[in-house]
């Protein structure tokens, strides 16, 4: 009969797993996520005697060759690394029906500490590391309660609590000193974990977007910091239309390549003023970065991993599959002008040949009467703010010659709507223009940081002038003007329509109290995100230089001697005082081996009963050639312990007890085999 500290060990065992699977909610397939619940269930039922037998080994061979053939019918779709965590989370449910032996324990043990590492492949914050801590710390507990059952729950789960609080140092110093290495190789993701902005946009697009309170990003300033009307954020920029859709054109795709394999990088000539500023992006498992005009890399550094092209798009060397840190410089005053101005000219007037006639006869009149470019451009803003325009984020569909319904009939839309719309004229005029997506705005936590949101998703455009280069028009500044100045929120009627998600506390944000705790939790994420998760080389080599000076071969080994010393004077705090502990004697010794034999026949001395009783209950449940050796060896322990003998007297039990144990350890193995 299994004990109860073995039952613990199981319950908490299966907790974990359940804990595991539910934080592993998205990646993990409906199905198996049944089967989690069905053994979770099971198990439970077997720990408060609901029920008596497990499934028989035949019945889980069949549900899993069943399960084999869906989840490789399937894997195609999920990509390698969803395939193998569905399939490790479908293999521990099924180990968790079986749990039988020590074999399988370990063996689910040892999967449920991998699948807690795999959590942090698609969470990272601090909550959710401190969940992970969490069931780590109750993995351990439930290895505990097996391997040492007598001890109760209790009293492993304070030697559990404070083990841990002996590695937390430890774990702290490896932390800051080990070599910060990147990935040997590219974690695949599939296209459902791809977040924020896309490569194409369609009129709509980012209003979906735009009622999303996820964080985009965060900027910390070094100094002066960008009054909102140029809290512009380049993130992609849209030069193929075809009527309805713009996309990131495929020909500036190609060039972009070509520079690439040549290494030959954009590097435009800088002048002015400038913003000096720090970002932490968020995983997007794209390589597309953030920056305010012209951004340029801070340091050679962030140089060696950011990618300057000829549209002034910045750019990672592989997609953001988790926090990613960078510095820049930007510098708003010099033009864009320094470009590939025949491509940009011959991509950027392409148009397509049908469609919005309206549109097309009105631009034909419009420049009849203003000829000169900027005059025409005036006139197309003059048209925004006159007419009845109103921003919104729940526009009506405009299916067919979209522009055209939208300028002349509905005049409701959201930036994009907007954007599209002047780009598509001003071609019609024969200027070069395009659609910029990114960010516009961000919230200022009083100097420290600013956090941009998925609801701060913009769109504008930008056209040529033959003297300053691209130029920036903002349509969105015309018809909504506080879109600008303070916010998407300010600019929508409904605060209700911005925020998708109930539980979002941005909802909340006009309440006091709840907007104050909002605030909290986002500065603790934000030292959580700056000083764990975008603790890179470049930190490790800023922190290690300000403890020891410059960085020379000589100082970096004494350092690492000094680390290594002070872990094993930790080390020696720790455990030296059990080494002054009494030492255990012979006799206690082979007592305590008769006790461990016993246990593997699952049978353990409660901590409250003494051996004499503990003898006797062996005697009554196991037969005399277990129980007789297992007395005898009582006897002598309990002899002892508790009476006076000589060295000659002592000498002899030595023996004695350990002639039992050979005893009592053949007859152990016997029963084990049969």
């Amino acid at each position: 009969m299994i004990s109860s500290a073995k039952n613990h060990a199981h319950i908490i065992l299966t907790l974990v797993f359940l804990g595991i699977s539910v934080s592993l909610l998205e990646p993990i397939m409906g199905w198996i996520l049944i089967l989690v619940v069905c053994a979770v269930v099971m198990r439970s039922a077997l720990y408060l005697d609901l029920h008596k037998h497990a499934p028989s080994v035949r019945t889980l061979n069949l549900l899993a060759l069943l399960s084999a053939i869906v989840l490789a019918y399937f894997s195609f779709q999920l990509g390698v690394l969803l395939g193998m965590i569905n399939l490790l989370v479908l293999a521990c449910s099924l180990k968790l029906m079986q749990l039988r032996s020590i074999k399988d324990y370990y063996q689910l043990i040892t999967c449920c500490g991998f699948l807690i590492g795999c959590g942090f492949i698609f969470q990272n914050s601090i909550g959710f590391s401190v969940f992970y801590l969490l069931l780590t710390l109750l993995l351990l507990l439930s290895l505990a309660c097996h391997i040492s059952p007598s001890l109760g729950l209790n009293k492993n789960l304070k030697s559990i609590a404070v083990m841990g609080g002996q590695a937390l140092p430890i774990a702290l110093l490896l932390f800051i000193v080990l070599p910060k290495i990147g990935p040997l190789w590219q974690m695949p993701t599939s296209k459902s974990h791809q977040t924020g902005l896309a490569e194409q946009v369609t009129p709509g697009d980012i209003a979906q977007l735009s009622q999303s309170a996820e964080l985009a990003f965060r900027a910390t300033f070094k100094g002066a910091i960008p009054t909102p009307q140029e809290r512009y954020w380049r993130a992609l920029v849209m030069e193929e239309f075809d009527g309805k859709t713009w996309r990131v054109s495929s020909e500036r795709k190609a060039i972009k390549g070509q520079y690439k394999q040549y290494n030959k990088e954009f590097k435009p000539t800088l002048k002015g003023r400038y913003f000096s500023y720090d970002v932490i992006a968020e995983p997007t498992h794209q390589n597309w970065l953030y920056s305010i005009d012209i951004g340029v890399p801070d340091g050679p550094q962030n140089s060696s991993k950011i990618w300057h092209s000829h549209e002034y798009q910045l750019s990672n060397n592989g997609p953001l599959v988790s926090n990613f840190q960078y510095s820049l410089r930007s510098y708003p005053d010099t033009p864009l002008n320094q470009t590939l101005y025949s491509v940009d000219r011959r991509i950027n007037l392409q148009k397509p040949n049908k469609g919005n006639p309206k549109t097309q006869a009105w631009v034909n009149k419009l420049q009849q009467q203003y000829p000169n470019d900027q005059d025409f451009i005036n006139q197309v803003l003059a048209f925004f703010a006159e007419q009845p325009f109103v921003y919104t984020l729940q526009p009506p569909l405009m299916q067919t010659n979209a522009i055209d319904t939208f300028l002349f009939e509905q005049q409701q839309g959201f930036c994009s709507h907007y954007a599209s719309a002047m780009a598509y004229i001003l071609r019609l005029a024969d200027i070069p223009a395009r659609l910029v997506t990114g960010y516009q705005g961000g919230e200022m936590r009083e100097q420290d940081y600013m956090s941009v949101y998925q609801y701060d998703a913009h769109a504008w455009i930008e056209a040529w002038h033959s003297d300053k280069g691209w130029q920036r028009y903002d349509p969105t500044a015309i018809v909504a003007p506080n879109r600008v100045e303070f916010g998407l929120r300010t600019a929508i009627e409904d605060a209700a329509e911005l925020i998708d998600s109930p539980f979002s506390l941005n909802r909340f944000s006009s309440i006091a109290w709840l907007n104050d705790f909002r605030l909290l939790l986002h500065d603790i994420d934000f030292v959580w995100t700056k000083w764990i998760l975008g603790f890179d080389r470049r930190s490790q080599e800023d922190l290690i230089k300000s403890l020891i000076g410059e960085l020379t071969p000589k100082k970096l080994a004494l350092f690492g001697l000094s680390v290594i010393a002070l872990i094993g004077l930790l080390l020696a705090f720790f455990f030296l005082p059990s080494l002054h502990r009494r030492k255990v004697d012979c006799i206690t010794q082979y007592y305590q081996k008769s006790e461990k034999l016993l246990a593997k026949l699952h049978i353990y001395r409660p901590i409250s009963q003494g051996p004499i009783d503990f003898a006797d209950s062996v005697q009554r449940k196991l037969p005399s050639s277990l129980h007789q050796p297992f007395n005898q060896a009582t006897k002598i322990y309990v002899q002892h312990q508790y009476t006076k003998t000589n060295e000659q007297q002592n000498s002899k039990n030595k023996a004695r007890i350990k002639q039992q144990w050979q005893v009592l350890k053949k007859a152990v193995n016997r029963q084990l085999k049969h």
